[in-house]
């Protein structure tokens, strides 16, 4: 290797790991100030309990976030959980996949370009969400970026010894296999680069001479069959078991006219449409860059043939939200636009494409300042409270807290309801998230814990049954949805038992009601 190629190679990295901490700080900032929500209580609920509740949970239900939230659990071992902690893997799965996303670009095109599709990625509405989300679709984009890379390092490794081609396709295979046990859809990344390599041996095969080039194309699409089809084979019982526990998507709505403007908006683009304006209009404009340049280089038939980078972005962007479109067109409803969030790469790729484009080095920095100002107002609504479904579970947490703290008492209990637009739980995941503010309370309709019973949630026992659980308590608080309304039956039933309504709090999708005997 030359002094060139060796400072040609460090200065790749040194960019990458720039962008990836730009991308790391981008997510982590602010990222606890946000209250838990539904989504993330399952994350605590499932990763805070002992390995046997835990493996007992994925029996009947969310085998697909297993792997995550097993590596949740070791993470929880190290670190104590906190709504920071559990944020905090995204943030940094987030940094990596910028990083490796420029790494990728940079072993493809030019330095300029490769920085400008870190910077792009990171400042994707989509991108920042998932970086401070407590859900496993930061960690799925950075295994989509490594298995990107992995596959085109294994495809130029086509003219190398049958030996070190095999072990290059054999580490995409156990990514291929680790990337979907973590997040199923992203088998439809496996496909997609399928279609990669199609496209790039037929593009080799356009050429008048069938050289070596053409040898190394074959090879890496061979490759490619082989280790998809042995990580398809491997995958089988995970695919199985999955899918007799579909009820757990069951609340995904079928494909409508709205779909739509989940791909266009939501998908990348996350409630900003004007960034959405912004950044398609980079992504065609990329994407006929990539055209034009494709058609004035010839394809050497005696050079090995890389997969070019719109023969990457392309189908990475197209091949899965099209599958899950058919999919739950054909067979039930599949899809969802966070569920996509692992095509941002690709997004990005293009986006940089078109910013490198631009010839003006003050033109792209007012480009790149205009994505900035874009982003700005959906990162800030990103940060604020109740940001997560008009969670208000952090406020109610501090009202608990706050008020036990000036009102002591000998002992508290508290009665958990409804949780708005989640029936299957109760108002008891807002103390699993928040423990500290509900400590020492008597929880006396708890029948069975979620993690004895071998689910996502607790079962309860109705009042009439645990009334001895009422002795020797003094106050009793009521946490409830503000739409299934409790209020009325239980001040009634609190009323039999010698109790008085004391105080009542309404926030955010949510009652508070305080009783004292």
């Amino acid at each position: 290797m030359t002094k060139a190629s060796r400072r040609f190679g460090s200065q790749r990295v040194a960019d990458a790991a720039l962008l990836g901490t730009i991308a790391l700080l981008v997510s982590v900032a602010f990222s606890w100030v946000p209250s838990v929500w539904f989504d993330e209580a399952a994350t605590i609920t499932s990763a805070t309990r002992s390995w046997s509740d835990l493996a007992h949970l994925l029996e009947s239900v969310d085998l697909v976030h297993g792997l995550y939230y097993a590596g949740m659990h070791v993470w929880f071992d190290i670190v104590p959980y906190s709504p920071f902690t559990l944020r905090l893997p995204s943030a940094i799965f987030t940094g990596l996949a910028a990083g490796m996303l420029t790494f990728l670009t940079s072993s493809i095109t030019n330095r300029r370009t490769a920085v400008l599709a870190g910077l792009a990625f990171t400042l994707l509405p989509r991108v920042t969400w998932s970086g401070a989300e407590g859900r496993s679709f930061a960690l799925g984009t950075a295994l989509a970026v490594l298995m990107t890379l992995v596959f085109v390092a294994a495809w130029r490794r086509g003219r190398e010894r049958r030996r070190i081609r095999t072990l290059w396709w054999a580490v995409y295979g156990v990514l291929a296999v680790l990337g979907t046990g973590v997040f199923l859809y992203l088998a439809l990344l496996v496909v997609a680069h399928g279609v990669t390599a199609a496209w790039t041996r037929l593009a080799q095969a356009d050429s008048a001479i069938e050289g070596p080039g053409s040898r190394t194309a074959s090879a890496g699409l061979l490759g490619w069959l082989g280790a998809s089809v042995a990580a398809a084979v491997i995958l089988v019982p995970f695919v199985l078991t999955v899918s007799g526990q579909s009820q757990q998507v069951s609340w995904i709505p079928p494909i409508t006219a709205q779909t739509l403007n989940d791909i266009v908006v939501w998908q990348w683009f996350a409630l900003n449409p004007a960034f959405a304006v912004a950044g398609w209009a980079l992504v065609l404009t990329g994407g006929t860059v990539l055209v034009r340049r494709s058609r004035r280089t010839p394809v050497i038939p005696e050079a090995p043939l890389a997969p070019s980078l719109l023969a990457i972005a392309v189908p990475w962007i197209v091949v899965p939200t099209l599958g899950l479109i058919v999919a739950s067109l054909l067979v039930s409803p599949l899809y969802s636009p966070r569920y996509l969030t692992f095509g941002a790469p690709a997004v990005a790729l293009l986006m940089g494409v078109a910013l490198a484009s631009i010839r003006r080095n003050w033109l792209t920095v007012v480009a790149v300042a205009a994505l900035v100002a874009l982003a700005a107002p959906q990162y800030v609504a990103q940060r604020m409270p109740e940001a997560k479904q008009n969670s208000s579970w952090h406020e109610v947490a501090t009202l608990v807290a706050t008020e036990r703290a000036k009102h002591p008492v000998e002992k508290s209990a508290v009665i958990f309801g409804p949780v708005r637009q989640h029936p299957a739980a109760t108002t008891r995941i807002i103390s699993l998230s928040y423990p500290e503010a509900f400590a020492g309370m008597v929880d006396v309709k708890l029948k069975t814990p979620a993690a004895e019973a071998g689910t996502l949630w607790e079962k309860q026992y109705p009042i009439a049954e645990v009334t001895n659980r009422f002795d020797g308590v003094d106050e009793v608080w009521l946490v409830t949805s503000d739409k299934q309304d409790w209020r009325p039956s239980i001040t009634a039933k609190l009323g039999a038992l010698g109790y008085d309504l004391d105080t009542e709090w309404n926030l955010t999708g949510v009652n508070v009601l305080r009783y004292e005997r």
